[in-house]
């Protein structure tokens, strides 16, 4: 199902991931359950099967072991009991905040029959946000490829 990502993820350097660290399904159940609503399918496959990552330095927001989850700034729960309550209502879960001129965040009220919620970014200076993928599988690919040296 993923197998275009899973290849990329063998041969990038863009993108770090830590083996053994990938999250235990009840964490992603008690998450879900705070939040009111599921986490989509792409993601839930990459917590589960890779976890945490780095991406040009900055980590991707994962989810925390529930006795870290206070004070992790990487679980994507901390992150969202700290937005404010219109960014919440806007349906948007930070998921990856570099320390450049934009972020990205899931939209929670685009779910498509999968299940999946777009993948938004957001710039800084313009303020409009624009959508960069349809699914979080997609966003690590499209990321991967931008970040990653072509050969002439």
């Amino acid at each position: 199902m993923y197998t275009s990502l899973i290849e990329k993820l063998k041969h990038t350097e863009a993108i770090r991931w830590f083996p053994n660290h990938q999250v235990q399904e009840s964490w992603i159940i008690e998450v879900e359950q705070e939040l009111g609503f599921a986490l989509p399918p792409s993601y839930r496959w990459w917590l589960l099967n890779y976890g945490q990552a780095m991406l040009s330095g900055t980590e991707i927001l994962t989810v925390a072991p529930p006795e870290d989850r206070e004070y992790a700034d990487t679980d994507i729960l901390y992150i969202y009991r700290l937005a404010d309550e219109q960014a919440k209502q806007e349906g948007k879960l930070e998921l990856f905040i570099p320390d450049e001129d934009e972020y990205y965040y899931f939209d929670t009220r685009t779910a498509d029959d999968r299940g999946e919620y777009k993948v938004m970014r957001l710039d800084y200076f313009n303020g409009e946000p624009e959508v960069y993928a349809d699914s979080f599988a997609e966003f690590l690919e499209k990321l991967i490829d931008q970040r990653t040296p072509r050969n002439p």
